[in-house]
């Protein structure tokens, strides 16, 4: 794949901002900027690309410098946002995006980000720009909710969804801050299930001890609906889902629930104690789903199940596909989702030959 539009990726050296350099750039779409505050890590990263591939350059730019972003998407004719925390980045990239006359992908871009942008009829100036926007084009959320959708496809009625998303990971500083502000009514309602039509709060407990076949050994299973949960649920028009986020240690989950409770916002901790988990039982991630046609009780009669070694690779290819898709014309101007507007089969199939991860459907 071919293209003359400039696609700037800010975070560029990172986790998830590398892994979708490195598959953009072996995909042949270029030109590429890599961006972030610290240039030399970004020349670094460059210079690690096969030269023979599009070209690709380093660029400054600073979240908290206005300006800095400015001069950054007045280069691009797309912005991929792979920094964070997202609770730090919100909607201000993708606005810098709009005022340059930019499209715009995020890995994160959850859903305060897609408020803040809807906020005073904001989604019809994408609309009025020719411009889209697309969020949430990463592991979770973005992967978690296409890959029931590519179950969905083959199964009628649908009645029931169950959802296992979660492993052991070291956490970069961006994921934890994310990890540890990620809570609140915009993200999501712990113990909560969805039911017919609703959330119902305090419906379900947590699971201990759970074998299931998308994690290498027995997880903790934690309920908590979140807003993209429930979107599914209400495009899918699924009587019941139950929605479990899945830690395979005991001290992230521990530290968490302290940071919560004592209202800490100093995501070194939650680092430590993912690093700690880490070490006991190695870092893994998996998603798992399970559709019913009927709501008996009985086995499900769809299972998805995807292993992976690193969610951060998942969140790469992810920001890559939307990308790809946005480049290809498959997406219309306006603010989306990525789940909502990315062709499951055709995600699903690119995702099952990229080494990143391993899917079975039964």
């Amino acid at each position: 794949m071919n293209s003359t539009t400039t696609i700037g990726v800010l975070g560029g050296y990172g986790a998830v901002g590398s892994a979708a350099v490195r598959r953009l750039h072996q995909a042949g779409v270029g030109p590429l900027l890599v961006v972030g505050r610290d240039p030399g890590r970004a020349a670094g990263l460059v210079r690690s690309l096969d030269p023979a591939g599009p070209p690709a350059e380093a660029m400054a730019a600073d979240l908290d410098d206005p300006g800095s972003l400015d001069r950054f998407a007045a280069r691009c004719g797309l912005v991929v946002n792979c920094a964070g925390p997202s609770y730090r980045v919100l909607d201000k990239v993708a606005r810098a995006a709009l005022r340059r006359g930019a499209d715009y992908v995020d890995a994160a871009g959850d859903d305060p980000a897609a408020i803040r942008l809807h906020t005073d009829r904001g989604w019809h100036d994408w609309l009025a720009a020719g411009r889209t926007a697309v969020l949430s084009a990463g592991a979770l959320p973005g992967l978690s909710a296409l890959l029931p959708r590519h179950l969905a496809e083959d199964a009628d009625p649908l009645a029931r969804l169950d959802a296992y998303v979660g492993g052991v990971a070291a956490l970069t500083p961006a994921a934890a801050g994310d990890v540890l502000l990620g809570h609140g009514p915009e993200h999501g309602t712990p113990a909560a299930a969805w039911r017919e039509g609703g959330v119902r709060p305090r419906a379900l407990e947590p699971r201990r001890g759970l074998c299931l076949a998308a994690f290498p050994q027995p997880v903790d299973a934690f309920p908590f609906l979140s807003a993209e949960a429930g979107r599914l649920a209400r495009t899918l028009a699924i009587g019941e889902v139950n929605w479990y986020t899945v830690f395979g240690g005991d001290r992230l989950p521990e530290e968490l629930a302290t940071a919560w409770a004592l209202g800490s916002t100093d995501p070194a901790s939650l680092m430590a104690a993912a690093a700690q988990d880490v070490r006991r039982h190695g870092s893994w991630y998996g998603q798992q789903f399970q559709l019913w046609s009927d709501p008996t009780d009985g086995p499900p009669a769809h299972t998805l199940t995807l292993r992976a070694d690193d969610s951060y690779e998942l969140s790469g290819f992810m920001a890559a596909a939307a990308t790809r898709a946005l480049l290809a014309g498959g997406i219309p101007p306006g603010v989306h989702f990525a789940a909502d507007v990315l062709d499951p089969r055709e995600t699903v199939a690119a995702l099952s030959a990229d080494p990143a991860a391993h899917i079975e459907t039964v």
